[in-house]
């Protein structure tokens, strides 16, 4: 509500716009929830401002819950700023009203975990919404205590509703809450700790900075995105941070849809990768090769094991989150077939076309294992993503109209 009243103080002073739209986000979990969203459309109704309720339907989690809501917290409201955004470019964000108890909080349930700089810089002032979105997610109220906001309300004689899952000790963040009061008391202010997650989130972009120079220095390909490949030596000259968070990096993307690895376990494996001349670990979905030259890193097969769909005519779907499938052909292109299975290429069909590879230029083997193929049946199609790879007097290794682009090829 708070920060409603101050949008509209902003835009009321600013000629010519900027265009607002107010939104609700009502999670459906409590009985009073709808009201509440009715109660602050009403309040955006009299200042002018249009205003929508955004409803998180279907099946709600049993456990999770802050995490699931806020997951489809964010999700509606990307859909609906995405309606907003018109056609000649303008900028676009999502305002939220964020204030520094919230961050204080954050803070304090990351440490508990154990976070590094990443975790413990806390929720930056301004991010894209999601990865890759046009629209930007900002907190213009970060600075401010909560108590700020309550004042503003009162100043205004504006009344707004206090959610009792605040209070509910059931949820980590109100367990938490509930004793951020005794170090204050103890005084460990949540201003110094909000200072010292503001001080963080500086060194956090400096460490960005320090890792896009590092990386730089480390010959980094990116092979097709079928694998990885960085030099060893220079890799083991950068301070150990460093290493973890390239290898970190590395992992995330090629681990495909298998959960990110635990800071303890890439710290583990980038002390064991400094301390041995040769080895190979699995970890978050990748396998990370280290020889004593180049540091090679892929999908993981074993981690793909029953991942096969069925790809119709006209269809396009990402796979594995790391491949765009489609099949564009009409059925006279296309045979007559309806329909594509696509699969791992796995040790069968890597058999069938390691001939067509260019000796000396060919991925990994079990690099390319990983990559999604098409099938007709038991009849291979095509495998798109060694065709970069494949010799020119073979058969081909693409098909017209069914690819598989890797999502971050525009990273390469």
């Amino acid at each position: 509500m708070a920060l409603m009243l101050l949008v509209a103080q902003w835009r009321a002073g600013r000629a010519g716009g900027p265009v607002v739209s107010v939104a609700s986000v009502d999670h459906a979990l409590r009985p009073t929830s709808r009201h509440e969203a009715e109660m602050v459309a009403a309040a955006a109704g009299e200042l002018g401002l249009p205003h929508v309720i955004l409803t998180w339907t279907g099946l709600k989690p049993s456990v999770g819950v802050p995490a699931a809501a806020r997951e489809a917290r964010y999700r509606l409201l990307e859909q609906h700023a995405r309606t907003l955004l018109g056609s000649r470019g303008e900028r676009i964000a999502v305002a939220t009203a964020h204030h520094r108890d919230d961050q204080v909080e954050t803070f304090a349930m990351r440490l508990a975990r154990g976070a590094g700089v990443d975790g413990l810089a806390g929720m930056p002032s301004e991010r894209p919404l999601s990865e890759g979105s046009p629209i930007a997610l900002v907190r213009p109220l970060l600075a401010f205590p909560k108590a700020r906001l309550i004042a503003t309300l009162a100043a205004r004689g504006v009344d707004a509703v206090q959610d009792p899952t605040n209070i509910d000790l059931r949820f980590e963040r109100a367990r938490l809450r509930s004793h951020l009061a005794k170090l204050e008391a103890a005084g460990l202010s949540s201003k110094a700790i909000a200072a010292s997650a503001r001080r963080l989130g500086d060194a956090r972009d400096a460490l960005s900075y320090a890792e896009d120079v590092f990386v730089s220095s480390l010959g980094l390909s990116f092979g097709h995105e079928v694998f990885a490949c960085l030099e060893r030596q220079a890799f083991k000259s950068g301070p150990a941070l460093l290493r973890q968070r390239v290898i970190e990096r590395l992992v995330r993307r090629y681990g495909g849809d298998t959960p990110a690895a635990q800071l303890s376990e890439i710290e583990d494996l980038v002390a064991r990768m400094q301390r041995d001349v040769s080895s190979t670990a699995t970890l978050g979905g990748a396998m990370i090769s280290t020889g004593p030259r180049f540091i090679r890193v892929w999908r993981e097969l074993g981690r793909l094991t029953g991942l096969e769909t069925r790809l119709f005519r006209g269809e396009a779907r990402v796979w594995d989150g790391r491949f765009r499938l489609r099949f564009s052909l009409d059925t006279v292109s296309a045979g007559g077939i309806d329909f594509v299975t696509v699969r791992p290429l796995g040790e069968r069909g890597y058999a069938m076309i390691a001939p067509r590879l260019v000796p000396g230029r060919r991925p990994p083997a079990r690099a390319a294992r990983a990559v999604p193929s098409f099938w007709a049946g038991e009849e291979f199609i095509a495998a798109p993503a060694l065709a970069p790879f494949a010799r020119l007097d073979a058969p081909r290794l693409d098909a017209e109209g069914m690819t598989a682009l890797p999502l971050h090829a525009a990273e390469n």
